[in-house]
């Protein structure tokens, strides 16, 4: 069970990165406003483009490496799963990232 969480975490992570990849450097061309003073960058399309961007590429950059990260501990819960020698931080840490995983899922769920 806990491997099916930090697996569906991987995969959530892995579609936050498509989006950030899609959205931040080309906010411009698959979004067409309204870009008001209230908005990210804005009041014109060049500003919030330029925000966009300035966030997006430190999450494209970072994102992989938390995937790789959920990689190398589901690898250690399923190498404990089967009898081998591994950290006792292993079971705390997997819990703490599948709720924390479910946490971002439900507040980034709301904020569509």
């Amino acid at each position: 069970m806990l491997s099916l969480a930090l697996g569906l975490l991987s995969l959530f992570l892995v579609m936050l990165l498509v989006i950030a990849i899609v959205r931040g450097p080309f906010y411009g061309f698959v979004e067409d406003g309204p870009f008001g003073p209230g908005t990210w960058g804005g009041p014109t399309k060049a500003g919030a483009w330029a925000v966009h961007a300035a966030i997006a590429v430190p999450i494209i950059v970072g994102l992989p490496f938390a995937v790789r990260g959920v990689g190398f501990l589901q690898a250690a819960v399923i190498r404990r799963l089967y009898g081998s020698a591994t950290s006792r931080l292993v079971l705390p840490a997997t819990i703490l990232l599948a709720v924390g995983g479910a946490l971002l899922f439900s507040s980034w769920a709301q904020q569509i």
